[in-house]
């Protein structure tokens, strides 16, 4: 009898969204595939695209947030520990947060982490994984 409650719930879950909303609370459209990563969060209000070149990572964002502080963090698993940078510090505030062109390629970044976060004034709009 417990077993059947369980699974009328779990029944119920899958088919009202429960599951839906759990899936893509760490994905924002569809994955995309930028070189060695895949863009497992990617928001496209905020990022226009990635592109990756040997061991650097550009973004391109939309001009409209061109001009937002950026922070980044790596770590070898989603959602950390997380990793410090060669500052030494688990958040790495991006030097261009000003005066970015509208279209460009911008904000180099290098990490041999599995993930990368990016963050615009503190929300999570791009997560790269390492394939």
């Amino acid at each position: 009898m417990i077993r059947s409650k369980f699974l009328c719930f779990l029944a119920s879950f899958v088919i009202f969204g429960g599951a839906a909303s759990i899936l893509s609370a760490d994905h924002h459209g569809e994955k995309k595939e930028f070189g060695p990563f895949t863009a497992v969060v990617f928001d496209e209000k905020i990022i226009q695209d990635v592109r990756v070149s040997g061991n650097d990572i550009l973004i391109k964002l939309q001009p409209d947030h061109r001009n937002n502080k950026l922070t980044m963090k790596n770590s070898m698993h989603v959602g950390g520990p997380y990793r410090k940078w060669f500052n030494e510090e688990e958040v790495f505030v991006a030097q261009e947060n000003s005066g970015r062109a509208a279209n460009t390629w911008t904000d180099r970044m290098q990490s041999s982490a599995n993930y990368i976060d990016y963050y615009s004034d503190g929300k999570l709009f791009l997560r790269l994984k390492r394939k």
